[in-house]
């Protein structure tokens, strides 16, 4: 039996657990673009699949419709994947373990995916119905935007006829997103040595933080565990010697790491009372810090017992926990326009040391495309300072506020008359891809909607019932 197969929209639910039901973390897509070409065809509808998985499908208008101008519906296939440390689940594999209580939706011990599967949710079900009057239909779903908008960089709208788009990748019911912040993905490495040691083994792993997009909670100030464990490890070597042979966290670039760990291994000479210490006096420090802002953070450590192996260098370990520390991370600059809007920011997503380096991948953000450019060099000028190397890619633009926009007019007027208030219009510093497909259609007219949901990319997003019947009606409205 469905799980969801009670809640209101029934069709958009029965839809949306049917994506569930598919792993389609980014990166990971095959299976998902296929299963919605298979639903267009099914269908008798025209559909395009590109080399980069995209899917375009088309709809005539119906019966009053037909000659109207088409508007296009856009959403993205691939979510963030992340898991409980505990959780048993391939998710390149395995469909997640909804569950409901009538007033939510979430994944059991994994990230939903509500962002963005709730948009292609509502493509489906409007594109699977016989009754809701509508315009012609075009239906763009993009891959990866969660790593780059590849998908979205690299589509050909050159078949599409509609000038409004519907881009239904916002996660506040009642407001329309009309403006969005740049972006890029920055790679800073950094070389590494080894030698060969010999001591008790020791896990440090920084957890307890509550993460989430560092698109919309990079306000909030919330800890970055792999920030936290560099400098954790840089404050202990200042009283305990030790080696580092693994150091990893974050599972995307857009996502603010909970979780991170290393593997050390104590000199054979240190003191374990003083190691315990050291990190003990480290995570006081911290608590403090992150008191308000990030309650749970914890350090914890677990003995792996004697080993013998190949930890990093001294001279390595100062360049590369250095490095780390020195790289700015959180918010750099807020709107002087905009009232609680940050401009600038950046976020350390993912980090790993291999065998002979340290990677380390942040999100660049700002709505001033010169201030993303000048972060973007400073981080290219501390990581030469150290001696690394590095690169930028998935740089996508802005998307600017359009003075004259009859959808943005339309979809207020449509809002008003269902809810009897007006919606917010608002800018954001998280991005959406309405710049990039801006770039491609001339004079585009765009407005970014969706339904209420809690901690996107974390194991905590929950998605809102009342808000995604609320949200469909509003489509649905704004359609007719």
């Amino acid at each position: 039996m469905a799980v969801l197969e009670n809640l209101q929209p029934k069709e958009v639910f029965n839809f949306f657990e049917e994506i569930c039901n598919i792993p389609h973390g980014s990166g990971n897509l095959q299976q998902i673009s296929d299963y919605l070409v298979k639903f267009a065809k099914d269908r008798n509808l025209d559909v395009i699949q590109d080399e980069e998985l995209n899917v375009i499908i088309k709809k005539p208008g119906t019966a009053g419709y037909e000659d109207r101008e088409p508007i296009i519906l856009q959403g993205h296939m691939d979510m963030v994947a992340v898991k409980d440390p505990d959780v048993n689940k391939d998710m390149t594999k395995e469909g997640l373990d909804v569950e409901t209580d009538g007033k939510f939706v979430w994944a059991k011990g994994t990230s939903l995916g509500g962002d963005d599967g709730i948009a292609v949710a509502y493509c489906l079900a409007l594109l699977d119905s016989d009754t809701i009057p509508h315009p012609p239909l075009e239906v763009v779903i993009t891959t990866n935007e969660e790593t780059g908008m590849d998908g979205a960089r690299a589509i050909d709208l050159s078949s599409l006829k509609g000038k409004k788009l519907l881009n239904m990748d916002n996660e506040e019911e009642g407001v329309l997103l009309v403006s969005c912040a740049g972006g890029a993905r920055f790679h800073s490495n950094i070389k590494v040595s080894r030698k060969e040691m010999t001591g008790e083994a020791y896990e440090v792993a920084i957890g307890g933080l509550l993460g989430g997009h560092s698109g919309e909670m990079i306000k909030k100030e919330r800890g970055n565990a792999n920030y936290i464990l560099a400098r954790t490890l840089m404050n202990v070597a200042d009283t305990v010697k030790f080696g580092v042979l693994t150091m990893e966290g974050g599972v995307a670039d857009n996502a603010i790491p909970s979780l991170a760990k290393a593997t050390i291994i104590l000199d054979s000479a240190a003191d374990k009372a003083a190691f315990d210490a050291a990190i003990a006096k480290v995570e006081k420090e911290i608590h403090e810090e992150l008191a308000v802002k990030d309650p749970g953070f914890k350090i914890e450590t677990k003995a792996l017992g004697n080993k013998t192996e190949q930890v990093v260098d001294e001279a390595s370990f100062k360049k590369m926990v250095g490095l780390t520390i020195s790289l700015p991370n959180g918010v750099q600059a807020n709107s002087a326009s905009i009232e609680g809007l940050v401009e600038t920011s950046l976020n350390l997503g993912i980090m790993k040391l291999t065998a002979d380096e340290l990677q380390l991948e942040y999100s660049v953000r700002s709505s001033v495309e010169q201030s993303k450019e000048l972060l973007l060099k400073k981080l290219e000028l501390i990581t030469e300072a150290f001696g690394g190397y590095h690169s930028t890619n998935s740089s996508y633009p802005g998307w600017a506020y359009k003075e004259d926009s009859e959808l943005r007019k339309h979809m207020v007027a449509v809002y008003k008359e269902l809810n009897g208030v007006e919606p917010q219009v608002v800018a954001i510093h998280a991005g959406v891809e309405c710049g990039l497909f801006s770039e491609k259609i001339e004079d585009l007219d765009c407005v970014s909607i969706g339904p209420d949901m809690e901690a996107i990319h974390s194991t905590g997003e929950r998605l809102s019932v009342e808000s995604t019947a609320k949200t469909w009606e509003f489509v649905k409205a704004i359609l007719k």
